[in-house]
Order: C-alpha cells, then structure tokens, then sequence
C-alpha cells in the first residue's frame, strides 16, 4: 500500500508545485501497479487505475490529449473489476469520471465521444438515485444535460429538450438556498437551453432564458463572481436583442445597456476576446435599431455609425491573419 498511499499523498498535497506533484503521484501510482496485479490483488490493481485516472485528468504536464486518453484507459481498467454488481457506488463514480474524460477528449469522433459521454452519465444515475445520493444525481444530471446540449447526433430539438430536462431535475436538488453556487450555474445552463430551443413558442422559450439568466444574477453578483456576472449580462443582452415580447426598441435599448455592463468586466486587455464578442454583439444591435422604418435619417445614420465604430474595435482582435473566418463574418456585418 506504501506507493498507492504515496500516490494519494502527492496528489492531496497543497504545498510544493502542482504539476510535479501529480507527476510524483502518476509514478507513485505506476509504481503501485508493478505490484498490484489484476489477478491477484484485483480491488487494490482497480483503486490504483481509478486515481492513476484522475491523476491524468488534472495533469498540467505532457500533451493534454494523450493525458485524456490514459485516463480514459485506466477508467475503463477499473471498471472490469468495478462492476455494478460487485460495487455500485465505485462503478456509479468511475461511470461519471470517464463519462466527464469522454466530453474533454480530443483524439476520436467529437460525436462519438459525446455518445460515449451520455452513455455513461446515463449509467451512473442508474445508481445514483435522487433517494439515495440526491447531490450526486443532481450533478449527474447536470453533466447529462450538458452533454445533451453538445450532442451532435440525433435530432436537435429533443437533444434540447433532453437537456432542459436534466437541468430541470437538477435544481430539485440544487435550490438556490442549500447550493447557491450550483444552482446559479444550472440556472444559465438552462438560460441558454431555453435560448436555443426549438420546440415550442420562440417567445416563450426566450421569456424562460430571461427568468432564468435573472435568477442566476441573484447569486452571481459583480462582487463575488466578476467574471460570471458579466457573462450572464451578455447572455441577457442576447436574449434580449431577439426578444419578441415587449417593446422591439426599449428590448434593444436594453440589450445594449447589458452588453455595456458586461464590458466593465470584459476589458480589452483582461478578456480581449470576450471584449470583441461584446463589442460585435453592441454593433449587431445598433444594425438592428437602423432598421426601423419610423426612424428619421439622420438616427439612421447615426446608429450605423455606432454600428461601425464597434465592428472596427471588435476587428482590432479578430484580425484577418490570425482569426480569418471571424473577421470574414465581421466585415459581412
């Protein structure tokens, strides 16, 4: 046990270097695997792959694809020995940890891999049950939502509707008073499933993105959560520049003013490019108030002026020799 309890200790260790503390726990782990044989010691051989897995997914060094697929290895390694039968709960657990490998891997079929994602998500919360380990299938249901939202194959608007379920059934656990955080974060997911809807009144889907973006600012303040704050301003100065109900102009007025607060956050030098999303987001808006047919010519102008300002500092980091394709839409606009 000497190597395996020296692997657990490196990786918990919080002084020292990072990286080269999970690099001594990948030869600790290595180490332990000269001696715990898969015949002979097969529980000690699977509990050894499991944080030699883990181990390659929080890895800083080497290539970060070749990390993901040797903890994709040794995730599938424990679990010809973590079987349901035998040991549930480490069978739920490894399910979801390779299931969460399977969406970071880069090598492979973006959408196999995403297949393989919700297979295993989906086999976790057959153990992981809202009775008996309610934070684990929430979080499960989360990852499944995600995934479904990423999903490539299938039909498209029930993957969404897969998804807005999961994230549904994930904050009958994550209430905003016992895990604020999580049910901030589930609440934009759901925001943005909402946004890409296509089932349903396009109105109404984009009403309950709306809800659910306010819902995530009640925790996610500018104070505590800068960054995520003025991502959900920009989600709202989305929704908002293609919200049906209420007035057309006050909804754009208002997309612009949360575009607006989002770059206090979004600075050109801190988030360059989330700062050029912003900008382009704020021209697209103005294109869209100079098209309203009761506008004199001169706010006409006067907005595609603005339009043009914004498009030009948006271009200033989509260049067109490193990002050709943005600045190709750019200029189109």
């Amino acid at each position: 046990m000497t190597q395996h309890n020296l692997a657990v200790t490196y990786f918990e260790r919080i002084k020292g270097d990072k990286a080269e503390n999970i690099e001594n726990a990948i030869a600790a782990c290595n180490a332990a695997l000269t001696v715990y044989i898969r015949e002979t010691l097969p529980q000690y051989w699977a509990m050894t792959q499991n944080n030699l897995a883990i181990a390659y997914t929080e890895r800083i060094k080497g290539d970060k694809a070749e990390n993901i697929e040797n903890a994709i290895a040794a995730h599938t390694a424990a679990l010809t020995v973590k079987t349901r039968e035998a040991l549930p709960i480490d069978w739920a657990i490894t399910q979801n940890n390779l299931a969460e490998a399977y969406t970071e891997r880069i090598k492979g079929d973006k959408a196999e891999n995403i297949e393989n994602a919700i297979a295993s998500f989906t086999a976790a919360l057959t153990v992981y049950t809202r009775e008996a380990l309610p934070y684990d299938w929430a979080t499960t249901q989360n990852n499944l939502a995600n995934a479904y939202r990423e999903r490539i194959k299938g039909d498209k608007a029930e993957n969404i509707e897969n998804a807005i379920a999961s994230f549904t059934a994930a904050l009958e656990v994550y209430t905003r008073n016992a895990f604020p955080e999580q049910w901030a974060i589930t609440q934009n997911n759901l925001g943005n499933a909402y946004s890409e809807r296509i089932t349903g009144e396009r109105a109404e889907n984009l009403e309950l993105a709306i809800a659910s973006y306010n819902a995530a600012l009640e925790v996610r303040t500018r104070s505590t959560f800068p960054e995520q704050w003025a991502m959900m301003r920009n989600n709202l100065g989305n929704a908002y520049s293609e919200r049906i109900l209420g007035e057309k102009a006050e909804n754009l007025e208002l997309a612009i003013a949360f575009f607006q607060r989002a770059l206090e956050v979004y600075t050109r030098k801190e988030f360059p490019f989330k700062w050029a999303d912003a900008c382009n987001n704020i021209a697209d808006v103005y294109i869209q108030k100079a098209q309203d047919k009761n506008l004199n010519p001169i706010d006409i102008l006067s907005y595609i002026e603005y339009a043009i300002l914004f498009y030009k500092d948006a271009l200033n980091i989509y260049n067109q020799d490193e990002f050709p394709d943005q600045f190709a839409i750019i200029r189109e606009q």
